[in-house]
């Protein structure tokens, strides 16, 4: 198990400490958010390295990108950023991705991610037209989603039962429990509630 000190100047009198189990990228948010607010900060990593599934890993002579390839929501990494007075674009910089994947099928065809709706949907529309109103409809609920999900309750703290209770008829209406596979695949009771 490996720590990992969060160093940053301003430490607050009381000395207040937290521990931060994981370093992925929600566990190194939460440690810089922690010291950004005066807490001695220690993170403990079972891994040999921190970045969790953002992490890179080598085997057999092989590279492993072992989760995301693509950050959607850079503003986040602004946000941990401008806790502590800096900018983001002065320490890293964001190239973007074109395509964001490219997934090849055993018969030779290829699907091409693009990384704006414009380019997914078009995508969507040369390999497979038949399944373009389903995938608009997919995307309306998605952006649905988003909305409820991240625009309204993605800063939102559920420590308290209440909260969570207020937040529960949205969850339910929407999926918010569900994997995309099985919201897609359209479980009966998610039909009852999506007509409410």
């Amino acid at each position: 198990m490996q720590r990992f000190r969060i160093k940053v100047s301003r430490v607050s009198p009381q000395r207040r400490h937290a521990i931060v189990i994981g370093a992925g990228l929600g566990g190194i948010a939460a440690a810089l958010r922690a010291r950004a607010l005066g807490f001695e900060v220690t993170v403990v990593e079972r891994l040999e390295q921190i970045g969790g599934r953002a992490r890179v890993f080598r085997r057999d002579g092989y590279t492993f990108d072992a989760g995301p390839t693509v950050i959607t929501a850079p503003i986040l990494l602004e946000e941990l950023f401008a806790l502590f007075g800096e900018r983001l674009s002065e320490h890293v910089e964001l190239l973007p991705v074109d395509p964001w994947y490219r997934i090849t099928f055993p018969d030779g065809s290829h699907f091409k991610y693009g990384s704006t709706a414009e380019e997914l949907r078009q995508a969507v529309l040369d390999f497979s037209p038949e399944d373009i109103a389903g995938y608009d409809q997919f995307m309306k609920r998605a952006r649905a989603l988003f909305e409820i999900g991240f625009e309204t309750y993605g800063d939102k703290p559920f420590h308290r039962p209440l909260q969570m209770l207020r937040a529960l008829p949205m969850i339910l209406r929407y999926g918010g429990y569900l994997s995309v596979y099985d919201m897609w695949e359209g479980i009966p009771i998610i039909r009852v509630l999506s007509t409410l």
